[in-house]
């Protein structure tokens, strides 16, 4: 297959990407969404936003007018996407297959075997369809990825225990708290990843749940649907005496929460706090180091508390893997037999990133 007729991925994830870079790019996009780009001349686009990646999945275009839409999406020309290049990962044809496979499944999350990633990838894909950008190539890769990450979740024990970031931050909060039975939780946001910690928290029985938004009307839905109370938004700071630990899950460029407000906290308030930041970028602003009785955990650091229960479930990354080759496979002869040829495999070489 041509680099003119094959899927192409260009993006920026955690594996490669420092923090502060997909910081940056998720800002740039909060900030200002591009709603459509100029595909007339490609097949078609898909757009996957998470907190750990940003990707552009693109068919019918080389490598050079692929980068220059993914430039595009993140509103930069051209000449400016030079300091993001050395991060970018550029992927061709069954490679690229494979790698929106192996995110589909869990295996390329920082949660090894995560559900939400799934649903995100849905997400992109029906976006891409109501905007009319999807092209032939990318709807049945979406649909082979979709098939995958299903049968992982089914067929595997990749998804036992933790299975989420949210899910993840209540286990922090709860071994640092030493349970929930006692505990009162803010959750800042309403989206997502909000609703998801809403949801553990109440299975794993925590006393009370305040919810704030910048949008009252959300802060009442969300209170109605998981049993919280809504907090208003200006009395977050307030709040915090009233809790024993927040999880913050927005998309700002503002911090939710202040250095300031916690160090007050810790100083009027004889309570052990714990606080999960969920945002990318960064939600909470860091405090002085060494304030007593305070625990911070960032997106970074729930991360790295993973690695030891991913590294025991190697059987199942196994058998994930082999199920990702198997739809791949089928994925790839249906490619072959549409439009003719041995699908291109492989990722470019760095000259190939610029035109």
């Amino acid at each position: 297959m041509t680099g003119s007729s094959t899927v192409l991925q260009v993006g920026l994830d955690h594996r490669r990407a420092p923090r502060e870079v997909l910081e940056a790019v998720h800002g740039r996009l909060h900030a200002g969404a591009v709603e459509s780009l100029r595909l007339a001349d490609s097949g078609g686009a898909v757009r996957l936003l998470t907190c750990h990646r940003v990707e552009l999945y693109c068919e019918g275009v080389g490598v050079p007018r692929g980068v220059e839409l993914f430039g595009a999406w993140l509103g930069l020309p051209a000449s400016e996407l030079g300091p993001l290049l050395p991060h970018v990962h550029v992927r061709v044809g069954a490679e690229a297959g494979r790698h929106l496979l192996r995110v589909a499944a869990g295996l390329e999350s920082a949660v090894l075997g995560e559900d939400q990633v799934l649903a995100q990838t849905r997400e992109a894909y029906h976006t891409a369809c109501e905007r009319g950008e999807a092209g032939p190539l990318l709807h049945r890769l979406f649909h082979a990825a979709f098939r995958a990450g299903k049968r992982v979740r089914s067929e595997t024990g990749l998804g036992h225990g933790v299975r989420s970031l949210a899910g993840a931050a209540v286990a922090a909060i709860a071994r640092e708290l030493g349970g929930l039975a006692d505990a009162h939780v803010l959750v800042i946001g309403t989206g997502d990843m909000a609703r998801l910690a809403a949801a553990r928290l109440t299975e794993r029985g925590v006393a009370g749940i305040l919810v704030a938004s910048r949008t009252p009307a959300r802060a009442e839905s969300f209170g109605a649907e998981v049993g919280a109370e809504p907090c208003p938004w200006e009395w977050r700071r307030t709040a915090l005496g009233r809790v024993d630990a927040v999880v913050c899950a927005t998309r700002s460029e503002e911090p939710a929460l202040r250095a300031a407000w916690l160090e007050e906290r810790a100083r009027q308030v004889d309570r052990r706090l714990v606080v999960v930041d969920l945002g990318a970028p960064r939600s909470v602003e860091t405090p002085t180091p060494g304030v007593p009785a305070l625990r911070i955990f960032d997106l970074a650091t729930l991360s790295e508390e993973l690695q030891a229960d991913s590294a025991g479930r190697i059987d199942a990354v196994r058998g994930a893997e082999a199920i990702v080759e198997e739809e791949l496979s089928s994925w790839v002869g249906w490619v072959q037999t549409r439009l003719g040829g041995a699908v291109r495999c492989g990722v470019p070489r760095r000259g190939e990133l610029v035109g």
